[in-house]
């Protein structure tokens, strides 16, 4: 994927095309659905993303993220980190100014838990961290505002064995070339 993303941007800095590729970075929060809402709080995090587009109406994109959770309840201590690789499609209702728009992503979400140790009642139980990745599927529904830089929000479902979250993420995208 490094490599991809490396010949993609050298093709960017080097091609005519180059003002079809953009860079930009996102951050928010990301809320627990479900049973993974049971066992943890709120998380926080974000993303370095690249998009091509493909024409006036339509792009691809990648984004390498990192969220972070903390435990609830009787996990308090405990912590859970998913880093998301997510290659993305979008479709575009507009080309200029206010461009919202649809989309879907799909990719390889790799978690991460600590150690965790709690004595209850003189009794210490003991969890030992782990990792895992996972193939994850996440629609969303966001916006552009901007001619050539460009800021904006999106709100997408991560759909990830077990831990699906819902995501809402503000952040900035800028055009190579011109």
């Amino acid at each position: 994927m490094t490599i991809v993303l490396a010949i993609v941007l050298i093709a960017g800095f080097t091609s005519k095309s180059s003002a079809q590729i953009s860079i930009g970075a996102k951050a928010g929060i990301a809320l627990p659905m479900g049973t993974f809402g049971d066992g943890y709080k709120m998380g926080f995090g974000g993303a370095a993303l690249g998009e091509y587009s493909l024409n006036e109406n339509m792009s691809i994109g990648l984004s390498i993220g990192y969220y972070s959770f903390s435990g609830k309840d009787f996990f308090d201590g405990i912590s859970l980190s998913i880093i998301p690789i997510v290659a993305d499609f979008k479709y575009y209702f507009a080309d200029k100014g206010f461009m919202p728009y649809v989309g879907a992503g799909l990719g390889m979400y790799m978690s991460s838990t600590s150690d965790y140790s709690k004595t209850v009642y003189g009794v210490t139980i003991t969890v030992p961290g782990g990792s895992s990745s996972d193939f994850g599927f996440s629609p969303k529904v966001g916006f552009w505002m901007g001619d050539s830089f460009k800021w904006g929000a999106c709100l997408d479902y991560n759909i990830v064995s077990n831990a699906n979250h819902l995501g809402f993420n503000v952040g900035i995208l800028y055009p190579l070339g011109k």
